[in-house]
């Protein structure tokens, strides 16, 4: 009966009994269909046996059928052996294969050439030659090999083998987009309107757009970016949603859900603050690899968050993450030797990571350094170089700096200088504004590179005790109590001796000890 069906109607019986999983009969099909002179039949059998459909695998004899597809001198069956040999490791026959596939194949010329490209590009089957690979791809790309135009995307959006390029990495997963099954390219431009990558400007709303594309075609890894949208937007609801599904996945975003999830139970964002829940997600995530949460288990150790208070454990996820390249960590572990906190104390160790810190951009560590040298911990004194240090950090944009890079200014005895970084450090966003102002205030005290002004004096040091320098309030006791410059007023000098003994200072208290 079969033999009276045509082709058509027996290649279109073995993809129905196919479908519906009866491969004993999809075989019987597709073996007439082959025996009538179809390359599409015999093509169609070795395919369920190369990939052990219905049937038991085998290479060999899905090779015996693509050979049959090369003798009734379908080109096309090079490129099915090529796959063959792929599956094999047998990379040198499968390279041989995709050549002649690449220059007599019909349909699958164009796949060939994209495979020809992988090989020359790692140098699987052949010597490596990525100039042309590259033309392999493009020329694959341009024909409508999808795969290739995700390639070539990837490549220019990662800087791998080529410039990077974001403009042109956009332009190739657009044209992935438009050629359908292709959803890592609607994940990548949702990527490039999320980071505003290329030309691209951010927007949130396209990138979420693509995103959800991404995900009804199966791209799973695109829940956790999807899920940062509605976090930066304080959405945390949905947030949460995506970052646990995405949490849930085993793919290179998990631990990066895991570590957001952290940070919200750490901080109460669209949750309960649950600090012991903060830990668990930490701690999946550190599982998988995530610095930042190895990090935050560090702190949470250190400070008994969530956890009992342990230094060494506080040291151990600390190293590890530092290991892993998280600068903020490098940070960390310098500062757990500079205080001898779940280690020994050890100032060497200490600069090391300072400086592997600052080496990353870290502009908290290049302060930290000048630090060092300014006060000469565990390295012999050395105001150059925490003059270098410091400015280093200012241009990193730390404004911490501003006001120790006045005081060497001052002890250089380049006035200008110092108080032009003692007013560059008054800012509320400055921790040592306080200290600043009361810079300023000597400056005026000792008419260096100013005229001598104590109304002046009183003014600054006033700004200073303001923001609850104890120092500066001990000093206005001293002016008034000494009338230096300005009428004296013991009644006033007391005040703020008061003021700086309730500030913790010791000096006020033997202070207002003498007036009595």
């Amino acid at each position: 009966m079969a033999k009276e069906k045509s082709i058509e109607e027996l290649m279109e019986l073995g993809v129905q009994a196919e479908d519906t999983g009866d491969i004993g009969s999809a075989i019987k099909y597709y073996q007439a269909a082959a025996e009538a002179g179809s390359t599409d039949g015999m093509a169609s059998v070795g395919l369920l046996y190369q990939y052990g459909t219905g049937v038991e695998q085998s290479y060999d004899k899905a090779a015996e059928w693509y050979q049959k597809v090369i003798d009734a001198e379908d080109m096309d069956g090079w490129w099915m052996q090529g796959n063959v040999y792929s599956e094999m490791e047998d990379y040198d026959n499968a390279f041989k294969c995709y050549e002649i596939a690449a220059e007599k194949g019909t349909n699958c010329r164009y796949a060939a050439i994209y495979e020809l490209a992988r090989m020359y590009r790692y140098g699987v089957g052949t010597e490596e030659n990525f100039p042309l690979a590259l033309d392999y791809y493009q020329r694959a790309a341009s024909q409508g090999i999808v795969e290739a135009m995700l390639d070539l995307g990837e490549m220019y959006s990662n800087g791998e083998d080529v410039e990077k390029n974001y403009d042109i990495a956009n332009y190739w997963y657009e044209k992935a987009a438009t050629e359908g099954e292709a959803g890592k390219a609607f994940g990548e431009l949702g990527i490039a309107y999320y980071c505003g990558r290329g030309s691209k400007a951010v927007d949130y709303d396209k990138a979420r757009e693509y995103f959800e594309k991404a995900l009804k075609e199966g791209e799973d890894e695109y829940l956790y970016p999807l899920g940062r949208i509605y976090y930066d937007e304080e959405q945390y609801d949905k947030a949460m949603k995506y970052y646990l599904q995405a949490a849930a996945n085993d793919n290179e975003y998990r631990s990066l859900a895991e570590d957001d999830i952290g940070d919200m139970y750490r901080w109460g964002n669209g949750v309960k603050r649950d600090l012991r829940k903060a830990t668990e997600w930490y701690k999946k995530g550190a599982e998988h690899d995530n610095a930042s949460s190895m990090c935050s288990l560090g702190h949470m150790y250190m400070n008994g968050e969530g956890v009992k208070k342990d230094s060494a454990q506080s040291a151990h996820w600390t190293l590890r993450a530092a290991k892993l390249g998280d600068v903020t960590a490098m940070e960390n572990m310098a500062y757990l030797y500079e205080n001898g906190v779940g280690v020994e104390q050890d100032y060497i160790a200490a600069m090391a990571w300072h400086k592997c810190a600052a080496d990353g951009g870290d502009s908290e560590a290049m302060y930290s350094i000048g630090d060092l040298y300014y006060f000469g911990n565990g390295v012999e004194k050395d105001y150059s170089l925490a003059k270098d240090w410091y400015e280093k950090a200012i241009m990193a944009g730390n404004e911490a700096p501003f006001m120790p890079l006045g005081t060497i200014y001052y002890y250089r005895q380049d006035y200008d200088k110092a108080m032009e970084f003692y007013l560059k450090a008054l800012s509320d966003d400055n921790p040592y504004q306080h200290v600043a102002e009361a810079r300023i205030g000597d400056l005026y005290r000792e008419g260096a590179g100013v005229e001598r002004d104590m109304l002046k004096v009183v003014e600054w040091y006033k700004k200073s005790a303001g923001h609850g320098y104890n120092f500066a309030m001990l000093v206005l006791g001293d002016i008034y109590m000494e009338g230096d410059g300005i009428e004296q007023d013991i009644a006033e000098a007391r005040k703020w001796y008061e003021k700086a003994k309730a500030a913790g200072n010791e000096e006020a208290e033997q202070r207002l000890a003498d007036l009595a």
